[in-house]
């Protein structure tokens, strides 16, 4: 399976917004068909590891946690790190590794983990070529840096404010993650359901009632998605609209 879109001369994929989604079904009909039937939360690990042939590591990538994730394109010597006692230090990783900053452990921060992971593995599907000084592709598993890391995602970044290729990638790398995690059909679905439940056809951006929460709670926990990601994705999709789009009631 390969990708057939435009790309610029340097390997950097042209894509827009309704691609993510397409993108991400390909993905999952070859590796999780089943994602696609009903809503549930994507086994993102086993996606990466047995679907894209990655390997997931977790270390201390910084102090802040500014930096999340990183994606490992080549085999490299010297990728800066730090040690058990807070030390910087440079380690060899071969390519195909996606490293996971080890704060992101533990059941609170779990939905975190899971975009992050997804975001990786979105730069592994569409950037390799980009960073590969071959620019080769590859089944999937197609020199800027041989390695990308990656700091906390944006996925509300708006297309008119991306500048330079790194915000280009980065938005693309966020973009697919969402498409992963929340597939478009089933979160539609599932979401246009609980929403209709309610006697509504969209939630009103800004005004946040007992039923809005719940909807977007709900969401969140079916997918095993942040209730941020969850909001971004249902304005992408029109389902949460501006005030001045009045909910419509159900006679």
């Amino acid at each position: 399976m390969e990708l057939y879109y435009p790309q610029k001369q340097n390997g950097m994929f042209i894509l827009q917004k309704n691609q993510f989604d397409d993108i991400a079904s390909m993905i999952l009909q070859a590796y999780q068909p089943w994602a696609l039937d009903y809503p549930q939360p994507i086994d993102i690990v086993n996606l990466a590891e047995e679907g894209l042939f990655l390997t997931i590591k977790n270390r201390m990538l910084d102090f802040s946690a500014a930096v999340l994730g990183m994606t490992v394109f080549e085999d490299v010597e010297d990728v800066p790190c730090l040690d058990d006692m807070y030390q910087s230090i440079k380690i060899p990783l071969p390519g195909g590794t996606i490293v996971i900053h080890s704060q992101l452990s533990g059941y609170e921060r779990k939905a975190r983990r899971r975009f992050t992971i997804a975001h990786e593995c979105s730069h592994w599907v569409l950037h390799r070529a980009y960073h590969s000084p071959t620019k080769q592709k590859y089944h999937f598993r197609i020199q800027r840096s041989p390695y990308i890391a990656c700091r906390s995602p944006n996925i509300e970044c708006q297309r008119h404010n991306l500048v330079t290729d790194d915000d280009w990638e980065e938005w693309q790398a966020d973009s697919l993650a969402a498409a992963l995690l929340m597939p478009l059909m089933p979160f539609r679905h599932f979401a246009e359901g609980l929403i209709r439940t309610c006697g509504m056809r969209y939630l009103t951006d800004g005004k946040v009632t007992r039923d809005y929460v719940e909807i977007i709670e709900e969401i969140a926990d079916r997918f095993t998605v942040s209730k941020t990601s969850v909001k971004i994705r249902l304005k992408q999709l029109g389902l949460i609209r501006k005030e001045r789009t009045a909910l419509f009631q159900y006679s």
